[in-house]
């Protein structure tokens, strides 16, 4: 068997010319592409955590004005009950006092109601 060195060389040749062909049009642009696709995700990786980080912040301040507006609401609430118990014991005292003077008793409506009770 005879080996044929042009057609060797030539195969050669033709080897390397498509290993340049494909690196230099196709492994190249996809290095490329995945390269650029690693700094989208990066950034995008970036910007997820940097809105986690916000939402978490929000988040914390919600609950903070959520527990001062608790804590307001329960010192009010508190306020206006004891408002209100003492506009009900001033109403009763008052009622008691007209009553008093209407049936004649200084003393109140209870003396007057046990006196016509019985």
């Amino acid at each position: 068997m005879l080996i044929d060195w042009f057609t060797v060389g030539a195969q050669i040749v033709n080897f390397l010319i498509l290993v340049w062909l494909l690196k230099h049009f196709l492994y190249k642009p996809i290095l490329d592409a995945i390269d650029a696709r690693e700094k989208r995700i990066a950034a995008e990786l970036a910007d997820a955590d940097a809105k986690k980080a916000e939402a978490e912040k929000e988040r914390t301040d919600f609950e903070d004005k959520n527990k001062a507006f608790d804590q307001q609401r329960t010192a009010l609430l508190g306020k206006a009950t004891d408002e209100a118990k003492a506009e009900r014991e001033a109403t009763h005292r008052s009622s008691q006092e007209g009553c008093g003077k209407l049936a004649g008793n200084p003393s109140g409506c209870a003396a007057w109601r046990s006196s016509s009770a019985g």
